[in-house]
């Protein structure tokens, strides 16, 4: 296994805690092999004492595969090797192993696909109170001008107060403060079921709007179920006491929309989790705060453990039990962890109470999963520290000059991050094409750029584009792949279309943070090997990488980088 200069000071780490600064294609898993080798063979540490932690079952599967086609056969004889396994799965298998003191009875179920069926459920018994509860058609009317306001509700003295207090809708609003609450009335006009609320609602703005005026704007039919009443609904599905105004609360905007997000809010929080166990009253987030309240409540019941329980019950193992936290220190003494830069605080946890050993290799720069709760400050902080070793390993022996350099002044404006002195093992320039698309000539420019004949892979920033595009080629005869970017981190492929900001979805996102929109924009670039074409409409990232065009510092560090790369060849010979 050759290494350069920089991996092999790497490789050569033995004791105590140490941290691998990375690039893009610069032999992140190449250096966690070999260390792991080295280990074995050069000091002969017993391979059943390492422990491998991986990002996902395919890096393990891909780990495994190159240790063991490496190892000697004397070792092979053995029938030792370390263990690689993905966190999850470590912490799964140290539940197990120590289920009692976890405090199961027996060992818990792994719950996967459970709180999807749990969410459906929920959803189902809450539009069920929707559609059958009774609701008020409420009027309320200038008894003046005749105007009025047409609205529904299960509890209409209580709407009645909202209303003449502060109505949510604006140019009601205006009316009362204008006229005087008592220039108004308000009434009941019919009771009926929830199913038919937004039909009849509908019907009476109509036959107002015809004999007058309404202050209504929005259509009723326009959604199933009025937000108000989903409001009311989820507060009594819930049990969260309603409170005024309650409909105007940011807590309590898009609800629809938000509870079809309440999973993955719920699992962010669990990996927010840095002491004892997860407690669902930690949610700021109300309706999610009372989900987990019953989801955990089901669970527990069903003596089970979901996917970040395994992380947060294995740390709470090792915190609370000195005995076996030494146990598994003793039985792996040395600690390798790749993609250190995606960890969440929970993982952090875990992993810092394994081995005063840690091995860490990750890119702050590729770190993409925040909105999974991944931390890359983690990292930053795991550098900073006096007693941690420090390497760098940022030569990129996947992509032409041309790329790195341009992806490198893209990365360079975000901040904090860990400097590098990113540069390509391959001198070749090669002219990155951005070209300016719109919808409606997404597909002419994509088909074009599939002619070549190169491995080809089109990125996008979400599953909506990608079913776009996928949409695109269907009649089409391409050698697709398109993929997400965050699918394709870890991947390379010799040429590249990176399709933004033109079918729809914006990137960078509006609800997400500009220096991981950015980090993603990068990890887009950094797949290609030889050819990178942008396409799209409008984004800020686009001229942040191409102003190195014309940038005199470019030329400058390429001839920096070619005299130091000459001297670096005469030492090495």
């Amino acid at each position: 296994m050759r290494l350069d200069r920089n991996q092999e000071k790497a490789v050569n780490h033995v004791t105590g805690p140490a941290i691998v600064i990375a690039g893009p294609g610069s032999g992140k898993t190449t250096v966690v092999t070999a260390r792991i080798l080295n280990l074995i063979q050069t000091h002969n540490i017993p391979p059943s004492q390492i422990l491998a932690i991986a990002f996902n079952r395919k890096a393990v599967e891909e780990m495994e595969t190159r240790i063991l086609q490496r190892l000697t056969a004397s070792a092979t004889e053995t029938s030792e090797k370390p263990v690689i396994r993905t966190l999850h799965a470590f912490g799964k298998d140290l539940i197990t192993e120590n289920h009692k003191r976890a405090g199961f009875n027996h060992n818990p179920e792994i719950w996967s696909g459970q709180i999807d069926q749990i969410i459906a459920d929920e959803r189902k018994q809450i539009e069920h109170k929707i559609a059958t509860t009774e609701v008020a058609i409420y009027k309320i009317q200038h008894k003046s001008t005749g105007k009025c306001y047409i609205g529904q509700t299960t509890n209409p003295d209580r709407r009645r107060k909202e209303h003449f207090s502060n109505s949510s809708n604006d140019r009601l609003r205006q009316a009362i403060k204008s006229a005087g609450e008592t220039q108004f009335s308000f009434e009941v006009i019919e009771w009926i079921s929830g199913r038919e609320a937004n039909r009849r609602e509908a019907h009476w703005i109509t036959y107002y709007r015809d004999s007058g005026d309404v202050f209504n704007r929005a259509d009723p039919m326009r959604v199933q179920y009025n937000n108000q009443l989903l409001l009311e609904m989820f507060c009594q599905h819930f049990g969260i006491p309603y409170e005024a105004h309650l409909d105007t609360h940011p807590d309590f905007e898009n609800l629809r929309d938000r509870f079809d997000g309440i999973k993955e809010t719920v699992m962010r929080a669990k990996r927010q989790v840095i002491t004892g166990l997860f407690d669902p009253k930690t949610l700021t987030d109300r309706v999610a705060r009372a989900f987990a309240e019953k989801y955990e409540a089901r669970k527990t019941e069903a003596n089970a453990v979901d996917f970040e329980d395994m992380i947060i019950y294995a740390a709470y193992l090792l915190e609370t039990c000195p005995d076996l936290r030494q146990t598994y220190r003793d039985k792996y003494p040395y600690l390798l962890v790749d993609e250190f830069q995606d960890i969440a605080p929970a993982d952090f946890r875990l992993i810092e109470l394994l081995s005063e050993n840690l091995f860490a290799v990750g890119d702050d720069d590729q770190a993409i999963y925040g909105f999974r709760g991944g931390n890359s400050e983690i990292m930053l902080k795991f550098t900073d520290r006096k007693d941690v070793a420090k390497y760098e390993i940022t030569r990129n022996y996947r992509s032409t000059s041309t790329i790195v350099e341009h992806a490198r002044a893209l990365i360079e404006r975000n901040a904090p991050r860990i400097r590098k002195d990113l540069r390509a093992y391959n001198p070749m320039q090669q002219h990155i094409k951005t070209v300016q698309t719109t919808p409606e000539t997404a597909a002419a420019a994509l088909l074009r750029e599939l002619k070549s004949s190169q491995e080809t892979a089109v990125l996008a920033r979400t599953n909506y584009e990608t079913d776009q595009i996928q949409a695109m080629l269907t009649n089409h005869a391409t050698t697709p792949e398109v993929t997400t970017i965050h699918k394709s981190k870890g991947r390379e492929w010799e040429k590249v279309i990176l399709i933004h900001n033109t079918l729809e979805r914006q990137f960078p996102r509006r609800n997400s943070e500009l220096t991981e929109e950015r980090r993603v924009f990068y990890v887009a670039m950094t797949r290609a090997k030889t050819e990178l074409v942008v396409l799209g409409g409008r984004c800020p990232f686009v001229p942040e990488f191409e102003k190195i065009r014309k940038n005199l510092g470019y030329c400058l560090r390429q001839f920096a980088y070619w005299r130091a790369r000459r001297k670096r060849k005469k030492e090495e010979m």
